[in-house]
């Protein structure tokens, strides 16, 4: 056996690995190597195991360069998944001691893995944090049957913005156009902005729906013909998740980020799917509590470090000695906050 960093002919192959394997989370798709690079020129450093010419595992990884927190080996950044996938124990431990020597040699500050399992070969050769979990709803094979188990009070709340005159769209990625991106960036940088959080570039949503097509689709409630919520779905194998979405404080009172939501649930219902994820939240926090009242339970993510005698990265905007950061954020203009947010972001995965 023996390990290799992947090179930019090795896509199908890879992709068609994951396919046997089954894997229910789109973060190890070769298609991020694409996008991330695309979109905050960050270098890939996927890895690929194999016997024989074969493949028996794999694990994307990205060196990330920030100029506040150094360099980094990251699987995988801005995504609530990845670490190795492998055959055997045996692949994954070489998998991961490759990468460990990789972080030695280029002389990163830490490598990270972000797994959504736990992982007892790890936990005694890394350090772990468990303080995320994802919000995952079990879906039904009837929209209508499903949106009638929901709670009276959750159902008065999605029936709530079409009563304002909002209506939703759903646009597939392969049919994604500039219209629908604007849209989506307008609603999630203005966001952004109002949370004191830099905004990620909008190539990000855009390259994203390119190279995932089908399996991505972008969801938009509108006002007449202001978006007011939008979000951005990717499914793989049964399971839809929503990493971004966003909407307008102005608009809280008609609760149009309900219906996108309601929205986003009924498409995967439609597609067959059966897990819909909400994405990463904190325990007990408004988004945790947000997202439980859709019926979701929490699955623990389990981050994995080689710090190279360093400490373990803690990146919490809610951390008090960020606060005149955060209220400074708020108050930019937007068109300063979305110039600023994009060469930030480069460094905060």
């Amino acid at each position: 056996m023996q390990v290799r960093i992947a090179t930019d002919t090795d896509g199908s192959q890879w992709n068609a690995y994951l396919e046997r394997k089954d894997i229910a989370h789109h973060a190890h798709d070769w298609s991020w190597r694409r996008v991330l690079r695309e979109s905050f020129r960050h270098v890939p450093k996927y890895l690929i195991a194999e016997t024989g010419g074969e493949i028996c595992g794999v694990m994307p990884l990205f060196h990330v360069r920030s100029l506040i927190f150094g360099e980094s080996l990251i699987s995988m950044p801005y995504l609530n998944g990845g670490g190795p996938i492998s055959d055997s124990q045996e692949v994954e431990t070489a998998l991961v001691n490759f990468a460990r020597e990789l972080l030695k040699e280029i002389g990163a500050k830490y490598l990270e893995l972000r797994l959504r399992n736990q992982n007892t070969s790890l936990s005694g050769a890394l350090e772990s944090r468990s303080h995320k979990v994802a919000m995952i709803l079990e879906l039904s094979d009837d929209p209508e049957a499903f949106f009638s188990s929901f709670p009276p009070k959750l159902r008065s709340q999605i029936r709530r913005p079409s009563k304002s005159g909002i209506d939703a769209s759903i646009t597939p990625g392969h049919l994604v156009g500039s219209k629908d991106i604007r849209a989506l960036y307008s609603v999630f940088s203005e966001n952004m902005r109002d949370l004191g959080t830099p905004v990620y570039p909008k190539k990000l949503f855009s390259l994203t729906c390119k190279y995932f097509g089908r399996r991505a689709k972008v969801i938009t409630a509108w006002q007449k013909k202001q978006a007011v919520a939008s979000g951005l779905t990717i499914s793989t194998n049964g399971h839809v998740e929503i990493p971004w979405a966003s909407s307008l404080r102005k608009f809280n009172r008609e609760a149009p980020n309900m219906l996108l939501y309601w929205q986003s649930i009924k498409s995967a219902i439609e597609d067959g799917d059966s897990y819909f994820d909400f994405g990463r939240s904190t325990p007990d926090s408004g988004t945790f509590k947000f997202k439980k009242q859709w019926g979701a339970e929490p699955l623990p993510l389990h981050w994995f470090y080689d710090t190279n005698g360093c400490s373990i990265p803690d990146v919490n905007p809610n951390d008090p000695k960020y606060n005149r950061l955060v209220k400074a954020w708020q108050k930019l203009p937007l068109p300063i906050a979305n110039s600023l947010g994009p060469f930030l972001t480069r460094g905060l995965p």
